[in-house]
């Protein structure tokens, strides 16, 4: 199982078709989450993207109220929350956000906002920011994420565009 993340591409929706593209050569992609503030970027990016599972969440620059906020899914053998951030004060730590995580039975959480790249584990769930697609604001460029299940091992992986 290949899962690629991405947030954060206001208005760069070449930036994340890039990303798209580029992981497409590696292996297939059996999801693509896209975490928020960039609706049109994921419309734009994500038309011919076929055979590929998507999912999307509203970040606080997304306007279209019937995007979700957040939402828990099962992907491969996983429970995941995924979610923006902003509604979870993210910019404050990860202490709602495990908490919500582990209400819902999740194991991954998976959030932007900040333009950080993240990983840890907390209270038995995985942490994971793919920083920012377009404005980075960690000095380590733009980057997604790549997320691996292979025989329930889930590997993270941040990458530059």
């Amino acid at each position: 199982m290949r899962i690629l993340v991405a947030s954060d591409s206001h208005g760069d929706y070449l930036s994340l078709q890039r990303a798209i593209k580029k992981e497409q050569q590696k292996s297939r992609l059996d999801a693509f989450i896209f975490l928020g503030d960039g609706e049109d970027d994921y419309r734009l990016a994500t038309m011919n993207l076929n055979g590929t599972t998507t999912y999307r969440v509203r970040g606080n620059n997304d306007y279209d109220t019937g995007i979700k906020l957040s939402m828990a899914m099962d992907i491969g053998g996983h429970k995941y929350l995924i979610c923006h951030g902003h509604s979870f004060c993210i910019g404050r730590g990860c202490e709602k956000l495990t908490d919500a995580a582990n209400l819902n039975g999740c194991q991954v959480a998976l959030f932007g906002h900040t333009h950080i790249r993240h990983y840890s584990f907390e209270r038995g769930v995985h942490l994971f920011n793919p920083g920012s697609i377009a404005l980075p604001r960690d000095g380590k460029g733009r980057s997604y994420g790549i997320i691996t299940e292979e025989k329930g091992k889930l590997d993270f992986f941040h990458y530059n565009i």
